[in-house]
């Protein structure tokens, strides 16, 4: 099937300065989220030089969401991989590697050394990047070199999106009123420049004359695993950072996988019912546009297409959050949740230590964790179970379940993780319309994953396997098994109770905040254009001007406000700050 078949342009990267400033050198800096040379826009452009520097610059996160754990053991091994690929001989780019307390003075150090008349690099949609961004480029502009800043992170540039507030066909902020805005108003992602391209244009330009110092990877800075612990090994076994092995995984999922991924998404027990090829998204081995292309250019019918390749528009959508509700990592979107209550003190300690290692007594759970922990990934299903335990049973802020996801995932990214632990908390955009049993264990109906991780109940039979406190003491000491010795006793007991305790905190939270309740029990939330707007709202959540949880059958929410589209801004002293350009001069 040919590429016009499905559509999509392909795009053609023109160069980004002026002609005479293309005889001068240009730099182009990699960050931890593009990490590869094929369907690289920044690189890219940077080849209409005659002469191209690679640059990665190391600084050691000043904020808890940057690249830490497990992230920084894929993305150590990745740059390896990355400093291979372009100094072999057919390219002989070296990579200049640094490490700096102050990453935009470095750059700038470089870029002047070299008489560069321009730096390139992708951007990566965070917060905290924005500000770099700026920074950058404002120094950058003072040397009169040009900064180019390109989108190669995301499938579409989500902050020229425009979405109404209020419900239309779906809630502000959800999963199908985006996607149908991504495509009305963006149209459908640019192909890809694929490795074939990629590489005639690196074949065409030389390093700069001049040498730069460079940091070998060892020495950057990344944080040291103890050799006694080897922790990062299991992760750089799971997750070897090389392209043709990560294309190898794309290809076997694209014939295994995906076929049956509607119907098999959610086991734990099966290697391939997930991609696992987001921590190849997450460091860029892999682009987004790459991914989506060759999920749309498949053979495969419609349906069987749909759900994996709206799993990439819930990144988009994550990213969209994040632009619009840049506190969001931190604090609640819905503000007033930020009164919820939790356990705290020494219960708060108790359950948080006894969830991170897999020793909750809840076998699920505990396998989950252990996995997360000895290899750096979890299926998106088994995720859910263990912040759904988290939250709803064990009652322990989602904040503290977040920052642990984003030390322990080789997938780490804030945005995501934020997105689904909002929504785990009931404080984000789309609140979980479900709770799931850490006893039920539908995602491993044969034990095998919970054999595998927690191999002390290995003995048990399938029936008591996830309720092992069910089982009959003398058939406990047979199986070599003692509570509360060979695996714990249950953190919580009560379930049920806990549940409830729960539940009645929230409500507690919404009768003392009815200003932002609608008069159908929904919750209002106020956008960063000073707009308010209904989310949704779980049914047990729902009350009346009173107090009291509706009952019957749930109206649905209506905008309080006249529909129009909102563009999300961040706000300085009442005033809209202006979108970051695509590039910056």
């Amino acid at each position: 099937m040919s590429n016009s078949d499905h559509g999509g342009k392909q795009r053609i990267l023109a160069p980004a300065v002026q002609a005479h400033s293309l005889s001068r050198p240009a730099v182009v800096l990699f960050g931890t989220h593009d990490i590869r040379i094929h369907d690289n826009e920044a690189l890219l452009l940077a080849c209409h030089h005659n002469h191209v520097l690679p640059v990665f610059l190391w600084q050691v996160p000043v904020h808890h969401w940057g690249a830490r754990g497990a992230l920084q053991v894929v993305l150590k091994e990745a740059l390896h991989q990355l400093s291979l690929q372009l100094s072999q001989e057919s390219i002989n780019l070296p990579l200049v590697c640094g490490n700096t307390a102050d990453s935009v003075s470095e750059l700038c150090k470089i870029a002047s050394e070299i008489g560069a008349s321009a730096v390139y690099w992708n951007r990566e949609m965070t917060p905290e990047s924005r500000e770099m961004e700026r920074h950058r480029a404002t120094s950058l502009k003072q040397l009169d070199i040009a900064a180019v800043a390109c989108q190669s992170a995301l499938l579409y540039d989500v902050e020229k999106l425009e979405l109404d507030e209020g419900f239309h066909g779906g809630h502000w902020g959800t999963l199908m009123p985006f996607k149908r805005a991504c495509e009305k108003q963006l149209g459908k992602p640019d192909r890809p420049i694929l490795m074939k391209e990629s590489l005639a244009c690196l074949y065409s330009v030389a390093p700069p004359p001049q040498d730069c110092k460079s940091v070998p990877i060892e020495e950057l800075g990344f944080e040291t695993v103890p050799p006694s612990t080897k922790w990062d090994e299991p992760i750089r076994e799971r997750f070897p950072m090389i392209h043709y092995l990560a294309q190898r995984r794309l290809d076997h999922f694209l014939i295994k996988g995906l076929p049956l991924y509607e119907s098999d998404r959610s086991r734990a027990d099966m290697e391939y019912a997930t991609s696992q090829l987001s921590v190849y998204l997450r460091i860029g081995i892999i682009s987004p546009r790459e991914l989506y292309w060759r999920i749309e250019d498949s053979s495969l019918s419609p349906e069987a297409k749909k759900t994996f390749a709206r799993r990439l528009i819930w990144r988009e959508l994550a990213y969209y959050q994040l632009f619009c509700f840049p506190k969001m990592r931190d604090r609640s979107i819905r503000k007033h949740y930020e009164a919820s209550e939790w356990v705290t003190g020494d219960e708060e300690k108790g359950r948080f230590n006894a969830w991170k290692r897999g020793l909750t007594g809840y076998p699920l759970v505990d396998a989950g964790m252990r996995e997360l922990y000895t290899t750096g990934y979890l299926t998106q299903s088994v995720r859910m179970v263990v912040a759904s335990f988290l939250v709803e049973y064990l009652r322990v802020d989602w904040t503290k379940g977040a920052e642990w996801f984003h030390y322990t995932l080789a997938d780490a990214d804030s945005a995501i993780n934020s997105m689904m632990w909002q929504n785990a908390g009931r404080s984000g955009i789309d609140q979980w319309n479900f709770v799931l049993s850490p006893e039920n264990a539908s995602q491993d109906p044969y034990g095998e994953y919970t054999r595998k991780w927690v191999p002390e109940l290995s003995p048990l039979p399938l029936q008591y396997l996830q309720r092992p406190w069910q089982t009959f003491e003398g058939d406990l000491r047979m199986a070599g098994i003692v509570l509360g010795e060979t695996y714990p006793h249950r953190i919580v007991q009560d379930l049920k109770g806990e549940r409830q305790k729960s539940v009645e905190s929230v409500l507690a939270m919404r009768r003392r905040s009815q200003e932002k309740n609608d008069e159908n029990g929904y919750d209002l939330i106020d956008l960063p254009s000073g707009i308010e707007t209904v989310v949704f709202t779980k049914k047990e959540y729902r009350i009346d001007r009173l107090g009291k949880v509706l009952q019957g059958k749930p109206k649905t929410a209506t905008s309080t406000v006249k529909r129009r589209k909102t563009k999300c801004t961040t706000k300085t002293d009442g005033r809209r700050k202006n979108r970051l350009p695509s590039s910056l001069a």
